[in-house]
């Protein structure tokens, strides 16, 4: 199992996490993206890199939040 911003789906082997996304917005009203958000997964922040390689493993932890800039 795999939670995204505290909801569960279901691991797959070889699950990629623009998999998990596309799977979150084709369920969801209010999509999420990779452009202006920050991707934590087991609490660890990824690169935009990262973001693209990133392969899932059963129980990760995934949230992923809009970037506030601020000053």
């Amino acid at each position: 199992m795999i939670r995204l911003n505290n909801a569960e789906y279901a691991y797959r082997p070889g699950m990629s996490l623009k998999q998990l996304v596309d799977d979150y917005n084709a369920k969801n009203s209010k999509p999420l993206a990779f452009d202006g958000f920050i991707v934590l997964v087991n609490s660890i922040a990824l690169t935009a890199l990262q973001i693209q390689e990133k392969i899932l493993s059963d129980n990760d932890n995934v949230i992923i939040v809009p970037q506030i800039d601020g000053g």
